[in-house]
């Protein structure tokens, strides 16, 4: 662990020095301890000379994200191994075999936060790796793309960063350290970094966007009869499968549910209760349960279609649940109080 940390304190000083002067891609290998499983940096691309193809980012695992610039274009790419299955991408996001592209005229001199996400599952054996942006004057993130890759899961191993360059076609980059997320916080690859990033809040650019999007989703399910008839509370679905008898739910209730969480697009199963209901405060979970339990008397069964931006959003919250899920709810409340 060490050893690895010196040779990034090492890499960081080096390409102050020679960025600008020739390709660099330096990987650090990251031991299991670490724990790692997200990987964010901020890069500001301060001049380029030359119009062939130029490129400055990250990588995690195998998966890159970086800005790119050929000729007079300039996009944003996710690269990710050609087997791998597409499970979600941004707005606007062109997808090819192996690529995430959104064509963004990114500016020189102006910072963007890069970020790439997993989650893993080893029961089915596969890993969720999500590529972000991260626009710092508004405090908004966007999703470029979203894939699993099969036969892959646990901790990542390797972190690294990049930037081509020749003699004719050059890039002056000023970058941060790297930091790498783990599931208790942040560690930098820096010796002298200490205030860890703050992601929160996972505010998405195309929220109004996406929310029409969710909106077309849940209408066409129910005209096909993929769902039944649903009434509306805000952005959120649910219909009453068994009147219950006892008192209506409350926001600020304790609930002690039996429920099951699938997908709306696929009916996968992402979680449920199994032999024991589960007891937790309706405050703590996601905002599509609070507007639409209320709804429910105890002793009742509701059916509830969550939107993305009433439940996860962007954020890559599961290996069961991708980006801009819609999520369909199935619960009885066993009880509920203060």
């Amino acid at each position: 662990m060490i050893r690895a940390l010196t040779s990034f304190v090492f890499f960081m000083s080096w390409l102050s020095v020679l960025a600008g002067s020739k390709d660099s891609v330096i990987t650090v290998s990251l031991p299991d301890s670490m724990k790692a499983i997200g990987l964010l940096t901020t890069v500001s691309i301060q001049s380029i000379q030359g119009k062939k193809q130029l490129q400055a980012g990250v990588q995690l695992g195998g998966i890159s994200v970086y800005l790119e610039s050929h000729k007079s274009k300039r996009e944003v790419v996710m690269e990710f191994p050609k087997s791998a299955t597409v499970i979600a991408s941004g707005l606007g996001v062109e997808i090819e075999k192996g690529e995430f592209t959104w064509n963004f005229d990114w500016k020189l001199k102006e910072t963007y936060q890069l970020y790439i996400a997993t989650a893993s599952d080893s029961a089915e054996n596969f890993t969720i790796y999500s590529g972000y942006i991260h626009f710092p004057e508004t405090n908004k993130w966007k999703l470029i793309g979203s894939c699993e890759v099969a036969g892959k899961w646990g901790f990542q191993q390797s972190a690294g960063a990049f930037f081509t360059n020749s003699k004719k076609n050059k890039i002056e980059i000023s970058r941060e350290p790297l930091w790498i997320q783990k599931s208790i916080g942040w560690v930098a690859l820096s010796a002298t970094e200490s205030k860890p990033p703050v992601l929160l809040p996972f505010s998405n650019i195309d929220s109004l966007d996406q929310s029409a999007r969710d909106e077309q989703i849940i209408r066409q399910a129910m005209q096909s009869g993929k769902l039944e008839s649903l009434k509306q509370i805000e952005s959120v679905y649910y219909a009453i499968l068994t009147e219950g008898t006892g008192a209506q739910v409350k926001v600020t209730d304790t609930l002690t549910v039996k429920y099951k969480g699938y997908l709306l697009t696929n009916g996968r199963v992402f979680d449920q209760t199994k032999t024991s209901p589960a007891t937790f405060p309706l405050t703590r979970l996601i905002k599509g349960w609070q507007l639409a339990l209320p709804a429910c008397k105890v002793g009742g069964k509701i059916k509830i279609v969550i939107p993305s931006g009433q439940s996860y959003s962007i954020r890559t919250r599961g290996p069961k649940i991708p980006p801009n899920s819609v999520l369909v709810f199935e619960i009885e409340v066993v009880k509920a109080g203060g």
